[in-house]
């Protein structure tokens, strides 16, 4: 049983592991029930599971978990979302989509969004199967170190990854392992193995060194941090937005020689997309940043984006990409005007 103050396994984060993974960990180590345990720890009517725990995990159920593992508070604050802030986005936000965070779109214990992702070969070479952090950022498709494509969802089942259920309504002999679905029992360390979609290869590299930079400190991160990552956001989003028709990331695809995901009609934020469209969409905005005073130029000129829709609700944009976005502004250059006879054009 579970009881006094320190439990009798109390294992210790692992490296970038998610809380949610941390948690049943725990459970796993102790021999019981994850619900078992949350009752113990919080009572019947302050269940975690109704939440999204690693992006809003409050402090009563870091400090209970820190008294029973003898885990540094701040060890497990780490465990959370909370970390990327001032990285990936810019303050805390209680409601609504994050920038760059997967929602996991929460009814009740169940979840609905694709938000939990994992690679297949990392999860089988785990001495022990864990879910990273990392997993929750939109633009991390990837893995850098086995150069696969990460998975959204069960591929035997389509269920959304909810590895916390597991035991619900079954023994714990039943539960099984941490990498196994929890509605068809799949083992998602056999899911496919696909290899990663390069559409250019130094834009390619320029990913994986800011996937890389991900997994270190905020200190460290050199030009991966708030500024470069929202440029990007701000990229993917001009190829969403409804005024600009998909002309943009059209035009990049012709230019890289590939074809374009097929355009979703509705209004679909970025965060919520499949893993293959995000993946496209962000490889397009790092090499459109892998040359911006050339690429960016080029889709104006071509008039697959107005100099407007750059800077549409962006915010504290970087000062080098307000001035590139001004300078396509036609006003300023007069010379750059499509002329018919006495007429001049209209501005792009």
């Amino acid at each position: 049983m579970l009881s006094g103050k320190l439990w009798p396994a109390h294992p210790k984060p692992l490296p970038d592991e998610l809380l949610s993974s941390w948690i049943v960990r725990i459970a796993e180590a102790n021999g019981v029930k994850l619900e078992t345990m949350t009752h113990l720890l919080f009572g019947l009517y302050l269940l975690p599971w109704n939440r999204d725990i690693d992006r809003l995990a409050p402090k009563w159920l870091l400090k209970g978990i820190c008294a029973h593992t003898g885990t540094p508070y701040w060890d497990a604050y780490r465990t959370t979302l909370a970390g990327y802030r001032t990285r990936l986005y810019p303050h805390r936000q209680d409601s609504g989509q994050l920038r760059w965070i997967l929602p996991v779109k929460i009814n009740s214990t169940k979840r609905y969004g694709y938000g939990m992702q994992y690679c297949p070969a990392c999860l089988a070479t785990d001495k022990e199967p864990y879910f990273r952090r990392k997993w929750r950022v939109a633009f991390h498709t990837f893995c850098p170190e086995h150069r696969i494509m990460l998975h959204d969802c069960c591929p035997a089942c389509g269920a959304a990854i909810t590895f916390y259920r597991r035991d619900f309504g079954r023994g714990i002999d039943e539960a099984g392992e941490i990498c196994l679905c929890y509605q068809c029992q799949f083992d998602l360390c056999a899911a496919p193995h696909e290899p990663v979609t390069i559409y250019d290869d130094d834009s390619f590299q320029l990913y994986v060194e800011m996937l890389q930079a991900l997994g270190g400190a905020a200190r460290d991160a050199g030009q991966f941090n708030l500024k470069f990552h929202a440029v990007v956001h701000q990229l993917c989003k001009v190829m969403l937005s409804v005024g600009n028709h998909d002309q943009f990331r059209q035009y990049i695809a012709k230019r890289l020689g590939v074809e374009p995901a097929p355009a979703l009609r509705k209004k679909i934020p970025f965060e919520q997309r499949r893993i293959f469209d995000r993946h496209q969409m962000v490889s397009f905005a790092l090499w459109l940043l892998a040359a911006p005073e050339e690429r960016i130029r080029g889709g104006w000129e071509a008039k697959a984006v107005r100099f407007n829709l750059l800077l549409k609700d962006f915010s504290g944009a970087p000062r080098w990409f307000a001035d590139l976005a001004g300078r396509l502004n036609r006003m300023q250059f007069p010379e750059l005007y499509v002329r018919d006879r006495s007429r001049v054009g209209r501005i792009a």
